[in-house]
């Protein structure tokens, strides 16, 4: 519930700056900074458990960011910006940990 309280108060703030002409809100920038936001708490909440796939969550969520509100990008530059944030969690997930015994048969 605070993450939802946080998360109005930005989309209030943003409000204001657009009515004054400081930035301008569309609905594309709101649901960029929508999934920006839910991509960083994923990434954090996985960071929290131990697993460094949540680095890649942070890196796509900082790209989001970034895109909303200093570059622009085409949906398969977001999408090939989606798959690499993870490959690195993925890969730094699989060189840090500390189990690298993998069992496919058990459940």
């Amino acid at each position: 519930m605070k993450a939802f309280s946080i998360f109005l108060i930005l989309i209030g703030v943003l409000s204001f700056l657009s009515i004054f002409g400081v930035m301008n809100l569309t609905f594309g920038i709101f649901i960029g900074i929508l999934f920006a936001i839910i991509f960083g708490i994923e990434g954090v909440r996985e960071l929290i458990k131990g697993n460094l796939v949540g680095i890649g969550g942070l890196l796509f969520s900082a790209f989001l960011f970034a895109r909303v509100f200093v570059f622009s990008a085409s949906a398969g530059q977001i999408f090939l910006a989606l798959v690499a944030s993870y490959l690195v969690g993925i890969g730094l997930h699989m060189l840090f940990r500390r189990s690298t015994k993998v069992n496919f048969w058990s459940d």
